[in-house]
């Protein structure tokens, strides 16, 4: 053991070693560092978009619930004009970005947060839809009034 040592401290050995050992861990970051860099981003994608949902989920609570509904500068939201409002407020936007980038990387996330995304969509859409119908029969009503 003690002639081991003796050996490896010799200068010509020592660098040689210590070179072999430096690139043998330069090759293992470049292997290992893409994997861990895309699994951390997957994970802050994931939380992005679950907060979002989180988020939603909140707005949707307060707007459904029986009280006053606030926004988030003190208007009050009357009870005639909650649904408006409620998809006015639902924001989406982090989903339709990212869902490809999730649905590539984890398919299980993708598919759990797609139906709730895809029940918000409905939500926003049916809303949406209810006044394109109100404004149509409107204009509708006016065309034939003249």
């Amino acid at each position: 053991m003690g002639s081991f040592i003796q050996t490896t401290l010799q200068p010509e050995v020592f660098w040689n070693a210590l070179a072999a050992m430096g690139t043998l861990l330069a090759v293992a970051v470049a292997l290992l560092w893409p994997i861990y860099n895309q699994y951390l981003r997957n994970n802050r994608l994931e939380r992005l978009l679950e907060a979002e949902v989180r988020g939603n989920l909140k707005i949707i609570k307060n707007m459904t619930s029986d009280k006053p509904t606030e926004l988030p500068h003190g208007q009050i939201v009357l009870d005639f004009v909650k649904n408006d409002a409620l998809a006015g407020h639902i924001n989406i936007h982090m989903w339709l970005q990212f869902r490809y980038e999730l649905a590539g990387e984890r398919v299980n996330r993708f598919a759990k947060l797609n139906t709730v995304t895809a029940s918000l969509c409905r939500i926003v859409f049916r809303t949406y839809t209810q006044i394109q119908k109100f404004d149509f029969r409107d204009v509708c009503l006016l065309s034939r009034n003249k």
